[in-house]
């Protein structure tokens, strides 16, 4: 009722234009544009078209089409009906503006039974601030730098088209750059599933009028490090029931609440004992010999690291107790023990086939086992497939003193004053064979 009152308010102003076709039956009474602030703020943000279409025939097929152009876009508003002689159509047609600057009003009538154009009317410019955003789109990452694999990682997606919804003209966002298919506006986009790699994900939109927007998005994924850690040891060289442990250590950018712990010990008997999620790793109580160590830390994302050691564990004191020495197993596997009162010294020498003994600095006797030794120098050296727990990639270097290799793979060397040291593959040095 209120838009039939502005109507009939207004149509007496409006100015009567005849069309260059005077035969046409249809005719167009009155019209005109007028520019409105809808929201008050005081610029003029869009423009009502308004028009009385009539017919002298006893029917009229009519198409009346307002165009709005603003010199990068032209939209037509389309109403299309049937009259009787007699009645009246009354067109109020509405333009918001869709950005600043001058907009050109044409009225147009059409009569659609004989493909004729009857009224071609220019309604004015009129200079219009927009009131409808064009259209927009936006990716947020929501991410800590760096961005490792299984990372938290998504992409929060935003799209508008205030044009295209009040036109309804919507258009489609297309989204390139992804690893696979994603929902034309499903959002968040999680990528914390994403492999390796640069991304640069880029978001086009297309409105039915022609208007666009583009947003891309840059960032990269980077393989997860594996753990990283090491291995501090306490009681290397000492007694069998003197105090000895292992304790992994992680460096700064490893949890170890994150991971898991694996360790593969390899006794001097060759028997493998199994320990997992110890962050200490108790040798208190292991028999004396060589044990060849391995632990392997793994990352909830599959990558593990291994460090690789050996420990040599002394045979018990004498007053150890009884537990420590059933702890250390047979003694008849242990080193044989010599008072060295009367040791004298006697060096290694690789072409004779003598008893060879290496004397710890207390009076330790290691008996080592001279066959193996002079059948390496004697015949043709076997072919042995390297053990998988063997920490010594390279004969070490024996600085021009006798040396030696024990059943264990432990390399020796005796000293000219008769003492022995022992290679620690793991920390790649000689040690001094103590009591």
């Amino acid at each position: 009722m209120f838009t039939f009152l502005i109507v009939a308010m207004m149509l007496p102003m409006l100015s009567t234009v005849v069309s260059a076709q005077d035969e046409s039956h249809i005719s167009v009474a009155g019209s005109g544009a007028f520019a409105i602030d809808e929201n008050y703020d005081g610029d003029l943000d869009l423009v009502r078209v308004i028009a009385s279409i009539g017919t002298n025939a006893p029917t009229a097929m009519v198409a009346v089409e307002v165009i709005a152009d603003n010199g990068d876009m032209a939209i037509s508003f389309w109403n299309n009906t049937t009259l009787e002689s007699g009645e009246s159509l009354i067109i109020n047609t509405t333009i918001k503006a869709w950005a600043d600057g001058e907009y050109q009003i044409t009225l147009r009538v059409w009569d659609t039974e004989s493909g004729l154009l009857t009224h071609d009317e220019d309604l004015g410019i009129h200079e219009l601030m927009a009131s409808l955003s064009p259209p927009y789109l936006s990716m947020e990452l929501e991410a800590e730098e760096p961005i490792f694999t299984g990372d938290t990682c998504l992409i929060h997606r935003v799209s508008t088209d205030l044009v295209g919804a009040h036109y309804d003209v919507m258009g489609t966002v297309s989204i390139q750059g992804v690893p696979w298919l994603v929902g034309e506006y499903e959002t968040p986009l999680d990528c914390s599933r994403w492999p390796a790699g640069d991304y640069t994900i880029t978001e086009h939109y297309r409105n039915g009028l022609g208007m666009t927007a583009t947003e891309t998005l840059s960032f990269s994924i980077d393989v997860h490090p594996p753990p990283s850690f090491m291995v501090n040891q306490t009681g290397r060289s000492t007694e069998a029931g003197t105090p000895c442990d292992m304790e992994i250590i992680p460096t700064e950018d490893t949890s170890l609440e994150e991971v898991t712990i694996h360790w593969d010990v390899v006794e001097p008997s060759q028997d493998v004992t199994m320990y997992e999620d110890l962050e200490i790793l108790d040798c208190t109580m292991w028999s004396p010999g060589v044990h060849k160590i391995r632990a392997t830390l793994t990352s909830p994302q599959g990558r593990e690291t291994t460090q690789a050691l050996n420990l040599v564990r002394l045979p018990p004191a004498p007053n150890a107790s009884l537990d420590v020495l059933n702890a250390s197993g047979d003694s008849q596997l242990w080193p044989s023990i010599s008072q060295g009162d009367e040791y004298e010294p006697t060096p290694l020498f690789m072409n004779l086939p003598a008893t060879i003994a290496l004397v710890g600095a207390g009076g330790f006797v290691l008996a080592l086992l001279l066959g193996l030794f002079v059948g390496k120098r004697m015949g043709q050296e076997p072919e042995v497939e390297r053990d998988i727990w063997d920490t010594v990639e390279h004969t070490p270097d024996s600085e021009g003193l006798p040396s030696f290799v024990d059943e264990s793979g432990v390399h020796w060397r005796q000293q000219p004053d008769g003492s022995v040291d022992w290679w620690d593959a793991a920390e790649r040095r000689w040690e001094r064979f103590q009591e």
